[in-house]
């Protein structure tokens, strides 16, 4: 069976400035060290993400929550932000109709699915005045229960969907994604006698697109989820080792963790052929910037490029700027489609133009990849690249787990814990505290305390 290929040649490049494989026998021990530290915590039970493709339960339960919801309404709502919505975000709008939401329901087969993701009231409002509510139902998801960004949103859908419909018609439109056993949202549900999905406690927002906070919209908007899950299966199976030229997700950390201490490469680009997979580049800028963000000298930049749009943009800063980014660039080895180019007679006499003819789109997709991997590494500048095979569901869960183990595997030889977020909760707790939130005053007092802005450098 055709499956994800990682090739990190372009790492290795001598007109790149690359590396070579004594640098990679090198970091050898510590990739060992790096997985097997994943792997003790994961026998411990810390960490529970590599096992989610085994959950059939959860999936099964989602699936059938999904349908049951697709029943009865048109479009649904994820209430959620960061990892609660981005995973879901990218493997819908990778595996769905590029224009999935705009099809008719005859074509579409599936319900209409939304991210509105930040708390920004203007475009939450615009959401909400445009679709029908009756025809919508609506997942918070936040595994804590008590993500403000998030529950603003469910507050407010909340009591329109109490006004309108009653208690009744709220619990119809409303499900749960939240931890098992705790939090508010938990108990919110057994009062409330909402239906929920579980989120594994040792399974962190980041990581947790194939659990049900990405299987919901996923299985809503008509994605294959066992096979979604099968390539995450086959990933996991294909990274048991600790040899990091066994093992692809070792060997991804390895090459740019290298990249980033020895050469300086510290902006870490993920660039995809495809517009399917725009949504996953921000997924994996979360992945990677808030798992390994955690000290002054460690904190490799993620950055996210779309080929070819970027090769009209910040391609210019990659082949000619500093010297400090490694580019990964995704190929889809068979796309959906393609389109057969002709150029018309009174064309042709433009030779700029002329030479497109009897090409296809494809060709000229696939032409832009492999000159742009040739001007950045002609430039001295390193590439790693990773094709699918096609965009499946199977290759969407492969890339998935490949990438969330690449991110623990980084950490590792980082010395750092991947799987918390110190920085992001020290902004959540001022927000908290400006808000008036009980036993957090402390923070709003230190706000209230910091030095007073110099009126000369407002200008209004």
């Amino acid at each position: 069976m055709e499956r994800l290929t990682l090739d990190v040649n372009g790492c290795f490049d001598p007109a790149a400035e690359g590396l070579d494989r004594g640098d990679l026998a090198g970091v050898a021990a510590a990739a060992l060290g790096a997985f097997d530290g994943f792997q003790a915590r994961r026998e411990k039970g810390e960490l529970g993400f590599a096992d989610l493709p085994a959950d059939a339960a959860t999936a099964d339960a989602t699936e059938r929550l999904a349908k049951d919801l697709g029943g009865r309404f048109e479009n649904l709502l994820v209430l959620g932000i960061g990892g609660s919505s981005l995973g879901g975000r990218a493997i819908v709008s990778a595996l769905a109709h590029p224009f999935h939401n705009l099809l008719p329901r005859e074509r579409r087969g599936a319900m209409r699915i939304f991210f509105p993701d930040n708390s920004d009231p203007a475009t939450f409002e615009a959401l909400l005045g445009t679709l029908d509510l009756a025809d919508t139902c609506f997942a918070t998801v936040t595994k804590s229960g008590g993500t403000a960004e998030t529950m603003s949103q469910h507050l407010a859908l909340r009591a329109r969907c109490i006004a309108r419909f009653g208690e009744e018609g709220y619990r119809e439109r409303c499900v749960l994604v939240t931890d098992p056993a705790k939090g508010a949202l938990r108990e919110i549900a057994r009062a409330e006698g909402l239906r929920a999905l579980p989120v594994p406690a040792n399974v962190g927002g980041r990581f947790s697109a194939l659990s049900a906070v990405g299987l919901l919209p996923a299985a809503a908007a008509g994605v294959d989820v066992a096979e979604l899950l099968a390539g995450a299966s086959a990933m996991e199976a294909r990274c048991r080792t600790g040899d990091v030229l066994g093992n692809p997700a070792l060997l991804y950390a390895a090459a740019l963790h290298l990249m980033d201490r020895r050469r300086g490469r510290r902006i870490h680009v993920l660039m995809p052929y495809a517009d399917a997979l725009r949504d996953t580049g921000d997924w994996f800028v979360q992945l990677w910037a808030e798992s390994l963000g955690k000290r002054p000298d460690v904190g490799p930049t993620p950055f996210r490029a779309v080929g070819a749009t970027d090769q009209h943009s910040s391609l210019q800063l990659m082949v000619e700027g500093p010297q400090d980014k490694v580019v990964t660039l995704v190929r889809v080895a068979s796309p959906r489609a393609d389109l057969s180019l002709s150029v018309p007679e009174g064309y042709r006499r433009f030779g700029e133009i002329a030479y497109l003819d009897g090409h296809t789109m494809g060709e000229l997709l696939e032409a832009e990849r492999r000159a742009t991997d040739a001007a950045l590494r002609k430039a001295g500048r390193p590439t790693i690249s990773i094709t699918l095979p096609r965009l499946d569901a199977r290759a969407m869960g492969e890339l998935l787990m490949l990438l969330e183990l690449a991110t623990a595997y980084a950490g590792g030889l980082y010395g750092v814990n991947a799987f918390d977020q110190p920085g992001v909760e020290a902004g959540k707790r001022y927000a908290q505290g400006l808000l008036g939130r009980p036993g957090f005053e402390q923070y709003r007092d230190e706000l209230a305390g910091a030095a007073k802005p110099d009126p000369a450098l407002v200008l209004a």
